[in-house]
């Protein structure tokens, strides 16, 4: 029967395991099936316990063992090595010195550690951001824009971004690794008001407030006006109280960790979230773990503890401010005992699942564990830098590992250098005894005389001078730091010989040097500050702290951080591989020079956005030194574009058609005004013509009325005059 796969046993060799039982069930792959089929299974124990729930006694036992097998913990290796570090950093003694001679110390890491750490300061703070977070989706957009401008505000104006950076990188340049963590605090402390000039009412309002203690009260009267019948002052009772208000302050903090403080496990690699085990280990006091919510009763009656409160790395870095051994007697107030904690990140299979859960455990005491709080979390809060990382290894070397030797070399050679010229000025003498006064010879000064009793009886050693060789070697020493760092005279500035070097010469070893500080940078925002940022990120989304309104490049803002999406991508905005700033400043005129290029050509929009111009202006200001860009230029986005300016053809056919119109215009307005003449004058004479028509009709009326009377009377006579013939007598008949 074939095997359907090799399983790797662990103990060199390789265990075939069956497709199928002869029966055709599926296999059992467990350490038993594999038994009863015939196969050796080396490292099987039936001693070996299946997952089960931890008691406490257990996890207490699990978490001490941890913290004493860790790495920088009291007495080991890393803690000495650090420790020599901050020792050559401050030019101390080596411990070899003898009385009588040179015991001159030369600051080869000192020296080193503070070239390199304005470059890198620069590089991550120089400009109006340090991070920029970059949107998982379309809908991520304006979230990440949002998110860009308020978490570098926070970290660099409230959060002091600038001195956590600066000992941060300092510490990992001397001490191998810098720690800073981040965390969410929430702290219930006491704070004390007073209030003055309370009326009754005001008094009764302020009293029902809950968690509120009166410590001083005064009662008084004071004039209140007068009284609008008698006239006369009327006073009313004023009140001043000073109170105790419980306040709880909720805050997102990064805190330095001192190298000291740090625990890893002695098996990590890197630090991440599937670190196995991780810890902070420090002294509070009583009323600092009250304030931060463990039960009062409990914490009360922690025991102290009297392991050293200063390792070799504190003492080494205090010892010129403090006096040791410390004598200084316990406090006698219990809140302000001492007690040692240790905020432990570890993965542990607690609840018996078979699978190893991250867990925050407050771990109080040294010899003996007490656990103030254990709960399951997501991730822990650390970010480490370390210059120069070694694969395969959580500590790498610092600066000052680099170094260290160089500088003991180099103060030894200069140590002989100065005891020869010393001798040389004040040789030895040897003299025959009895015959010289030896008090004279003994004191050294210009025209002294020295009493002897005959000529000869003195005789010079002659101390030969330091062969040429010596010096060379110095400077030979100073090459090989160089070498090592990356850090030479020439950026340094301090070689005036390089003035007569040729640029190119010049150039190409400024060029290898920023090379090995633009490394570390890179090293620095591809590890500890990258997970800082994102740690902060997911600690302002997921955090109790919701709304609030801050003002944002000159505009008061709501801004709601759990709309955030909590995984949007990191970039540190560092300046890597750009040179100094005058060269940035001449690349960045090369790229607007190149976008107006693209804009003349017609690709406005396609190729060059305003947007895009937009942000070669405000990272060409931001290399000038000027952090705010909208001061001098508005940022396009949301805004309508403007129009574009026509072209000279455009301008001369836009004026040909004004004209045109404008020609046109006057035609028609002229013809209004003929036509409307015209009509004038028609109506004028159709007026005249209704008149005259009138006058006409009215005078043909009168003929007609004259002619219709002359008619009447023609006929009235000629009645009459029938009338009056046929009345005569005799008339005819």
């Amino acid at each position: 029967m074939a095997p359907a796969f090799m399983r790797y046993s662990g103990g060199g060799r390789m265990v075939p395991v069956p497709k199928s039982n002869q029966d055709g069930s599926p296999p059992d792959v467990g350490r038993d099936g594999l038994e009863d089929q015939g196969y050796e299974h080396p490292n099987y124990d039936r001693g070996v316990q299946k997952p089960r729930p931890l008691d406490r006694d257990e996890i207490k036992s699990v978490v001490s063992h941890e913290i004493q097998d860790s790495l920088g913990h009291l007495g080991s290796e890393i803690a000495e090595d650090r420790r020599k570090s901050l020792s050559f950093y401050y030019g101390r003694p080596f411990g070899n010195e003898q009385e009588g001679r040179s015991s001159v110390v030369l600051t080869d890491v000192l020296d080193t550690v503070e070239w390199i750490l304005p470059t890198l300061v620069r590089m991550f703070l120089g400009g109006d951001k340090v991070v920029r977070y970059v949107p998982k989706s379309e809908g991520d957009i304006e979230a990440a824009a949002q998110a860009t401008e308020y978490i570098n505000h926070v970290f660099l104006n409230e959060m002091d971004g600038f001195s956590l950076t600066h000992n941060w990188f300092k510490d990992a340049l001397i001490e191998k690794n810098g720690i800073v963590k981040s965390y969410y605090e929430e702290r219930r402390e006491p704070k004390v008001d007073t209030y003055r000039g309370l009326n009754e009412e005001e008094l009764m309002l302020l009293l029902e407030e809950e968690e509120l203690e009166p410590i001083a009260f005064r009662e008084y009267e004071e004039k209140a006006g007068k009284d609008p019948q008698t006239g006369e002052p009327v006073e009313e009772k004023r009140y001043d109280i000073t109170v105790r208000v419980w306040r709880v302050e909720r805050r997102i903090k990064v805190d330095g960790v001192p190298p000291e403080e740090f625990l890893i496990a002695r098996r990590a690699i890197e630090l991440d979230d599937y670190t196995e085990f991780t810890a902070h280990r420090k002294k509070l006091t009583v009323s600092d773990l009250i304030a931060m919510g463990f039960p009062e009763d409990q914490v009360l009656n922690l025991p102290s503890d009297d392991t050293p409160e200063f390792s070799t790395e504190r003492t080494e870095r205090l010892s010129e401010d403090e006096t040791y051994p410390i004598t200084t007697a316990e406090r006698a107030d219990p809140a302000s005992r001492d007690i040692w904690t240790t905020e432990c990140f570890i993965r542990i299979d607690e609840d018996g699942d078979g699978y190893a859960e991250l867990r925050k455990i407050w771990a109080v005491g040294e010899n003996t564990i007490h656990i103030l709080e254990d709960e399951e979390v997501n991730r822990h809060g650390f970010a480490s830098l370390c210059p120069v990382p070694m694969p395969h290894k959580f500590f790498g070397l610092s600066i000052a590992d680099l170094v260290m030797d160089l500088q003991l070399i180099r103060s030894t050679l200069l140590r002989q250098m100065l005891d020869n010229i010393y001798l040389q000025n004040n040789q030895r003498m040897a003299v025959v005894e009895g015959a010289v006064e030896i008090d004279d010879l003994l004191t050294s000064r210009p025209g002294g005389v020295v009493r002897q009793d005959a000529p000869g009886m003195i005789e010079p050693l002659v101390t030969p001078p330091l062969p040429a060789g010596a010096w060379q070697m110095l400077e030979y020493l100073e090459s090989v730091r160089e070498n090592r760092t990356g850090i030479t005279r020439y950026n340094q500035g301090m070689d005036a010989s390089s003035l007569n070097q040729t640029a190119t010469g010049i150039n190409a070893i400024m060029g290898a040097a920023q090379a090995r500080v633009e490394l570390i940078a890179r090293i620095f925002s591809s590890t500890g500050m990258k997970r800082l940022f994102r740690n902060l990120l997911r600690l302002m989304v997921e955090s109790p702290l919701k709304e609030r309104v801050v003002r944002l490049r000159g505009k008061w803002v709501t801004v709601d951080p759990s709309t955030w999406n909590a995984d949007m991508d990191v970039e540190i905005e560092v300046g890597l591989g750009v040179g100094q700033a005058a060269e940035r400043i001449q690349h960045l005129d090369r790229v607007l020079g190149y976008q107006e290029k693209l804009a003349n050509a017609g690709l406005t929009g396609y190729m060059v956005k305003p947007e895009n111009i937009y942000a070669a202006l405000s990272r060409l200001t931001e290399a000038m030194g000027f952090n705010i860009p909208e001061l001098f230029f508005t940022n396009p986005e949301g805004q309508e574009p403007p129009k574009p300016e026509p072209s000279d053809d455009q301008i001369k056919t836009e004026m040909e058609a004004k004209k045109a119109e404008a020609t046109a215009q006057l035609k028609a307005a002229e013809l209004e005004v003929q036509r409307t003449r015209d009509q004038q004058l028609a109506d004028f004479r159709l007026e005249n013509l209704e008149a005259t028509m009138v006058l006409e009709r009215e005078k043909i009326a009168a003929d007609l009325a004259i002619a219709r009377m002359q008619a009447d009377e023609a006929e009235a006579r000629s009645r009459a005059s029938k009338a009056n013939g046929a009345s005569a007598p005799g008339g005819a008949a």
